[in-house]
């Protein structure tokens, strides 16, 4: 199982972390990932000042939006699920 983490913190809530998550959302159901892919929110990765922060697996990627995420989760969700870039 692959967690995909979104910093919910207030921080990242105002840059657009809703918005990154219901993109998650639709990713995942897309890609009909559903059993495989759980996504959680979090409360603060300790990188306020960086934007919405992501963690996929144990990597964290900062400044994500909902306009770049597509590129992030089938980058490095596809890399960890089947070791494919």
């Amino acid at each position: 199982m692959l967690v995909i983490k979104v910093c919910v913190g207030s921080s990242c809530f105002l840059r657009g972390s809703k918005n990154v998550i219901a993109e998650i959302e639709n990713l995942i159901r897309h890609y009909q990932l559903d059993d495989i892919v759980t996504l959680k929110g979090i409360f603060c990765l300790e990188r306020c000042s960086d934007g919405v922060t992501v963690m996929i697996d144990e990597k964290v990627f900062t400044n994500i939006t909902s306009e770049n995420i597509a590129e992030l989760f089938e980058n490095e969700v596809f890399s960890a699920l089947y070791g494919v870039k």
